[in-house]
């Protein structure tokens, strides 16, 4: 690996973008991307996080499109698209970070090789809804950038929180095991991953996200809500085929390990998309769950009992102009053998995004999840659909959508541009949640079919509105409000309860 990485570094190149980084996700290009696609002016995958490349590429597209049907853009779009151009097109920041929309604190560059570093401070207060006190918090996102020729780019990024030390942040405590709380600061090592350019093939080493399915976050398979993963992966695009594939360390102490690979193709204005994760343990990296076309399920079948074998199917429709349809089913179990009664493991998204410019500016987004009892888990407790050592109590998280088995849900954002720098949202939430939420596994003499949710059912309805106003060079303010209700509060049968929930956030990009 070192020596093809020296090969690629001193290799000369034609990429037009500098640098071939990771976007994180809550980079703001990507709702700008989102809503161009509901529009019909660019052709998304789905799977994210998007390089710089590609966002490049995905820039030219909507210019192209815009060319050739000569649209006229609300105000809002222009907008949107101004800045897009100028952190990834405009010829000026494609050789010189320190032009984009959003520029990078500091810059250097010697030869053919370049580092940038940025930071930001966001100060928020904020209340949850079942509690009375409100908390304050600074929190800072450091990152730095090293670009080695015009093939690879390393890229590390932290998550620092100062704040109140209590419940979860109490002073020598682990929110999650990859953070730690210590006088007031809970510090995270989020991402730092080097990624390798090679005309149509990339190459990802470290620690990044990975989010697999049409849903703007959060997809049933692989969601970026689990956080990164120290991986090795590829991505390979062959005129209407992506393929990826990676195989990632979930706990070397554990031993548990996670690959997956997904195949996407694009028809017109369909994207299919069919993929397939394994969560092992109990040995070490498993060299074939590397390879892109070995079928994960028949190893585990006929070879690795006990192996955690998921698959995901996944369309996206351009119904019309405006109009964006997707929908993906998870497959944990599916049994075409019934005799020992096992139930069909399933869950299953359906959305819809409609965007529109006339009369005016808006964005409507509706999305319904449900997710059958037993889902994500497995016989043995090792190889649970779950992140780190597999214990959610300790701070772990689902690896595909929340909330998990034995639940569904509808989702709602209504999104008006009052101001071409401003957006004011209106949330909906109904969710459904059941006593097998806990992550069960199905055992004989279980029952297979339990009514749907079972057991004392927790139903949550929050109402929210939220108004983001956009400053330049990625800074912004943001306030929210919403109201939430809860019947039989964790799963006890008349624990009803109600609160109120704000944030006002003040973020500054340096």
């Amino acid at each position: 690996m070192v020596a093809v990485l020296f090969l690629l570094v001193f290799t000369p190149a034609n990429v037009s973008a500098l640098g071939h980084e990771m976007l994180p996700p809550d980079h703001w290009s990507y709702r700008a991307l989102t809503r161009f696609e509901a529009l019909g002016l660019v052709d998304l995958p789905s799977e994210k996080p998007f390089s710089r490349d590609q966002a490049v590429s995905f820039v030219e597209q909507i210019q192209r499109r815009l060319a050739s049907d000569s649209r006229l853009l609300s105000a809002r779009d222009r907008f949107d698209l101004e800045r897009l151009e100028k952190e990834f097109t405009a010829p000026k920041s494609r050789i010189d970070p320190r032009d984009r929309y959003n520029p990078p604190i500091f810059f250097v560059e010697d030869g053919p090789h370049s580092l940038e570093g940025d930071w930001d401070v966001i100060l928020s207060g904020e209340k949850s809804a079942f509690k009375d006190q409100t908390d304050f918090f600074l929190t800072s996102h450091p990152s730095l950038k090293l670009h080695l020729g015009n093939r690879v780019s390393y890229d590390f990024r932290y998550r620092l929180v100062f704040g109140p030390e209590r419940d979860e942040r109490a002073s020598n405590q682990k929110p999650s095991p990859r953070e730690r709380s210590v006088r007031g600061m809970t510090a995270l090592f989020e991402r730092s991953s080097i990624s390798v350019q090679l005309d149509k093939i990339s190459l990802i080493i470290g620690r990044e996200y990975t989010d697999w399915g049409p849903a703007s976050s959060g997809n049933l398979l692989v969601s970026q809500n689990a956080g990164s993963f120290d991986q090795v992966g590829v991505r390979l695009q062959f005129k209407n085929l992506r393929l990826s594939f990676f195989n990632s360390i979930l706990s070397p102490e554990s031993q548990r390990y996670l690959a997956g690979h997904r195949l996407e193709v694009r028809f017109g204005r369909t994207v299919l998309g069919v993929a397939e994760t394994v969560v092992y343990a109990g040995r070490e990296f498993d060299p074939i769950y590397m390879l892109p076309f070995a079928s994960f399920y028949g190893n585990q079948f006929n070879e690795r009992g006990d192996d955690n074998v998921l698959w995901s199917v996944d369309a996206k429709v351009s119904v019309t102009r405006g109009l964006l349809v997707y929908g993906s089913l998870l497959i944990d179990d599916f049994q075409y053998e019934r005799g020992d009664g096992a139930p069909d493991k399933l869950g299953f998204d359906l959305g819809w995004q409609l965007a529109l410019s006339k009369p005016i500016d808006l964005t409507v987004s509706v999305k319904y999840r449900y997710v059958d009892i037993y889902t994500y888990t497995h016989r043995d407790s090792a190889t649970g659909h779950v992140t780190g050592s597999g214990f959610l109590d300790e701070g772990e998280r689902l690896i595909g959508g929340n909330p998990g088995p034995d639940s569904d849900g509808w989702t709602a954002e209504l999104s008006v541009y009052p101001r071409r720098d401003v957006t004011l949202s209106f949330n909906l939430l109904h969710q459904r949640v059941g006593e097998g939420n806990d992550f069960r596994p199905w055992v004989r003499p279980m029952d297979s079919f339990p009514p749907f949710p079972s057991g004392v059912v927790e139903r949550t309805l929050r109402l929210g509105v939220s108004a983001w106003w956009e400053l330049p060079r990625g800074s912004g303010i943001l306030a929210e409000v919403s109201r939430t209700f809860v019947d039989n509060l964790d799963h006890i049968r008349g624990h009803d309860d109600n609160g109120t929930a704000f944030r006002l956030a003040v973020s500054w990009d340096f």
